[in-house]
């Protein structure tokens, strides 16, 4: 009899590991570490044995798609190192393929991906907000839509940053997908502790990762929007080279220094090159990179993104900035030829100059306009375009300015086409007088050229300028060779 029970129970238990492998090969890869009793991995300097783990479940065919990835760390190691938290590349360098989510030497963590053929892209966020060594508890991950080309990054719940993956879409590999160090050994080990990692074929939205990140989650979130608010300030600003012209740390501060002057509730960057989340983390900023170039930081919230046209030439969102209320908004980079300084030293005739414009620059914002027009004719929301548009404006060089402009006259066709889609020059509608505010965005720095009005920010819909102005000073030394520009709207 105990023996006939003894083969009931191992049948028993033989048929619930059946139904077990079976509902796991149906699992939509949603995994979890589980290690020890409980749920915690040891790899801190308070192990004897240091070493990460092989996630089984997860194959590279996971990663040649969508895919959202999650795990909770901690640690107080003062030297963090360059080590791997969740990856499957082979070796730690960015250009290798795959992707990796990891620590930094300054005490925050990293993202990098690459599919081994475009251009790789690596997140580097700031320890002093966002720190993974103070001891506590940190929720970090990532998801990844293949079809939207937009990989998002969270830190403790919040959003902290979205990157256009610029054709980064496989990051497949034939390497087994590893937790806590790029290899076995204890030297490349995390020094710290990890637990509840998490990893699906799905893009998680916001609110999703915020209930899987759960009490960690009100360490970063910013407090309720308003309900409306009643205005709003746009800034653009060419930094210059990332603003590391005047040193690689000094020359991003006084950018940083020069965006907390004006307080802009929007800012688009132009020549972000590596400085955005640096700079986005110094304001609290939501930051969205659509390519090397072009930037979007912003106070609120970045619901959308929209891909319009090349990546370095335009990146566009939409962003909620009250519970009723939500705005469009582009910043835009256009071409830097052909050289209007010496066009007009060569004294070319304004019917030769404005045929060059189509050749670059007014081609690239026709294709522009053209992609947006949906987003045009949406009367729903406020429209918002700026950015460094690289030449002049029929504004400023008309009849009554051209004395200043060695007598030309010229109908530029950049700002031509932006007036024809019904958009307005904030600039020019506080200040319509170009020889009392002309407004020289360039140059900062190249005095021997010609200065003129470049950078603008352009509006439309329901709301009004109430204040425009360039900004060209720092209590040191400005950092760019552009001036930036801000507007402070009021809807209406």
């Amino acid at each position: 009899m105990v023996k006939e029970l003894r083969i009931m129970m191992l049948m028993k238990n033989f048929i619930i590991l059946i139904c077990l492998s079976i509902s796991l090969c149906a699992w939509s890869k949603e995994v979890k570490l589980y290690h020890q009793a409980d749920d915690l991995l040891d790899i801190s300097e308070r192990a004897y044995e240091r070493s990460g783990r092989v996630a089984e479940q997860i194959d590279s065919i996971d990663m040649s798609r969508s895919f959202s990835v999650f795990i909770r760390v901690k640690t107080d190691a003062r030297q963090l190192g360059k080590k791997a938290l969740v990856t499957n590349k082979k070796v730690l360098s960015l250009q290798d393929r795959g992707f990796i989510i990891g620590t930094q030497e300054n005490g925050s963590w990293m993202v990098g991906f690459s599919d081994g053929k475009n251009e790789p892209w690596e997140y580097s966020p700031t320890a002093k907000r966002q720190p993974i060594n103070d001891g506590k508890w940190h929720y970090i991950g990532l998801t990844h839509d293949a079809d939207k080309q937009e990989m998002r990054m969270y830190y403790d719940g919040k959003n902290v940053a979205i990157y256009c993956t610029n054709g980064n879409n496989n990051l497949a590999t034939h390497n087994p997908f590893r937790l806590g160090g790029i290899d076995n050994s204890q030297w490349n080990a995390f020094n710290g502790y990890m637990k509840d990692f998490y990893f699906t074929d799905k893009v998680l939205d916001e609110e999703a990762v915020r209930k899987k990140c759960g009490k960690e989650a009100n360490v970063l979130q910013d407090t309720l929007l308003a309900t409306t608010v009643p205005n709003i300030k746009i800034m653009t600003f060419n930094i210059y080279h990332g603003g590391r012209e005047l040193g690689e740390e000094v020359g991003v501060n006084r950018v940083i220094d020069v965006i907390r002057q004006v307080s802009p509730d929007v800012i688009g960057i132009i020549e972000t090159y590596g400085s955005g989340a640096i700079i986005a983390d110094a304001l609290g900023y939501y930051f969205y990179l659509r390519s090397s170039n072009l930037s979007i930081m912003s106070r609120y919230p970045i619901e959308e993104t929209h891909d319009f046209f090349k990546s370095f030439n335009c990146s566009a969102a939409t962003i909620r900035i009250s519970a009723k209320q939500k705005i469009n908004y582009l910043n835009i980079w256009l071409d830097y030829l052909p050289n209007t300084h010496e066009q007009l030293q060569n004294r070319m005739s304004p019917d030769s100059i404005v045929a060059g414009e189509w050749k670059t620059r007014a081609k690239e914002l026709n294709s522009i306009l053209k992609d947006m027009r949906k987003m045009i004719a949406d009367t729903r929301r406020p429209l918002f375009v700026s950015g460094d548009f690289n030449i002049a404006s029929h504004l400023d060089w008309g009849e009554d300015m051209k004395t200043e402009h060695d007598g030309y006259i010229i109908e530029w066709p950049t700002s031509k086409l932006m007036e024809d889609a019904g958009f307005k020059d904030s600039y020019r509608v506080v200040h319509p007088d170009p020889s009392k505010k002309p407004c020289l965005t360039w140059s900062t720095m190249a005095k021997n050229e010609l200065q003129y009005r470049i950078d603008y920010i352009y509006y439309k819909g329901k709301v009004k300028p109430i204040d425009s102005w360039m900004i060209d000073k720092h209590p040191v030394r400005f950092p760019s060779d552009h001036a930036a520009v801000s507007t402070l709207f009021e809807f209406f």
